[in-house]
Formats: structure tokens, C-alpha cells, sequence
């Protein structure tokens, strides 16, 4: 979005903590492999190979703003005159919409861990993309600020 300013929800869709646990694996496995050759090596690599991971982690991790221009995740904005409608997918049913009904046009946005989602439909007659399916940790929060802005 081009001003933060102004922005009325604002989500960065990091994996739970429980699906992190395995990355504190690589610590100790950088340190048994190199303990032969060096202890600080073993613990200087494993401890880096470690924080690189989790920058990554962050970093990959999509951001969900809305605001004034529209409904951005990540680079992708979608302006509020395109948005038709929204729905929020429960827990329950987002195993079916990211699998036997998902569209092959939908615009997508998936986090290891986070199983609820908002699909935003879109009503756009030269875009192929019939609607955004979303990862989100608030996906009721979402539709509430999407129904506002568009009033």
C-alpha cells in the first residue's frame, strides 16, 4: 500500500509456534556434524543457519493490510471498486476450498498452520481471477473491515 498512514487492518500470517519447532532442530544438528572439527564452528553455524531460517520465515510470511487503496497481500492489491463480496472459511471447511474446490484462477495465499481463510469474490469483467482465497488468523476481523471500507 503506498500510505501506511491510513491503513485499517494490518496482519503479518506467521506459521504457529509448533510448526517452528523443528528449526530449533538444525542447532544441534549443525553442532553434533561439525563437533569433530570445532565446537564454536559446530555452534557459530548452527546458530546462524538457524537465525537465517527464521528471517526467512518472517520475511516470507504474507502481510494482509486493508485500507483506502484496497485489499493488498504482500505486492498484490486489489482495489476496493473490484471487491463483490467476501466470506470468511471456516477451520472445517478450508481443507475443501484449497483442495476439490479451489478455482485454478483464484488468486491464492497460503501459511503452513493457519486454517482459516477469507475469499474475497471479485467482480471485474476483464480480470480471469474469480476471487482471492486468503490465509488469515482473523478472517471474521477482515471481513468486518472490508465490509466497512466498502460503504
Amino acid at each position: 500500500m503506498k500510505n501506511t498512514d491510513d491503513l485499517t487492518y494490518r496482519e503479518r500470517v506467521l506459521p504457529s509456534i509448533a510448526s517452528l519447532i523443528p528449526v530449533l532442530f538444525v542447532l544441534p544438528t549443525a553442532y553434533l556434524t561439525l563437533l569433530p572439527f570445532s565446537v564454536q564452528a559446530g555452534l557459530v553455524v548452527g546458530a546462524s543457519i538457524t537465525l537465517a531460517i527464521l528471517a526467512s520465515i518472517w520475511f516470507a510470511a504474507p502481510v494482509v493490510e486493508l485500507g483506502p487503496d484496497g485489499f493488498a497481500v504482500g505486492d498484490a492489491l486489489l482495489p476496493l471498486k473490484f471487491i463483490a463480496s467476501a466470506e470468511v472459511v471456516p477451520a472445517d471447511k478450508s481443507f475443501e476450498e484449497r483442495g476439490v474446490k479451489l478455482s485454478p484462477a483464484a488468486y491464492v495465499r497460503f501459511q503452513i498452520s493457519v486454517k482459516t481463510h477469507v475469499k474475497i469474490f471479485i467482480d471485474d469483467k476483464n480480470d480471469p481471477t474469480p476471487y482471492w482465497l486468503i490465509a488469515t488468523r482473523d478472517p471474521h476481523r477482515v471481513v468486518e473491515v472490508l465490509t466497512a471500507l466498502k460503504k
